[in-house]
């Protein structure tokens, strides 16, 4: 019995720690850094691109979609929507 719970215990240790490796391998390296990587990420794989924010202290970047309207937006749109 008390193999069995030490073995369950070991296995949602497991399950736990891989969790956030996970959800994070989808993710952009240049977008790891950004307020929202899922949707840096979405925007950069559909036509979208970082840019200087001159807006920003710091010499900042932020990231931009597509163009609306267009079939790259929509398949950034929906990669947004999929992902969560």
């Amino acid at each position: 019995m008390r193999l069995a719970l030490l073995l369950g215990g070991a296995a949602l240790i497991a399950l736990g720690s891989s969790g956030p490796a996970s959800a994070q391998a989808g993710i952009r390296p240049e977008c790891r850094s950004m307020g929202n990587p899922r949707a840096c990420t979405c925007a950069l794989n559909n036509g979208g691109q970082i840019r200087q924010d001159p807006g920003r202290s710091s010499g900042r970047q932020r990231w931009t979609w597509a163009k609306p309207g267009t079939a790259a937006h929509m398949a950034y749109m929906n990669c947004v929507n999929g992902s969560g």
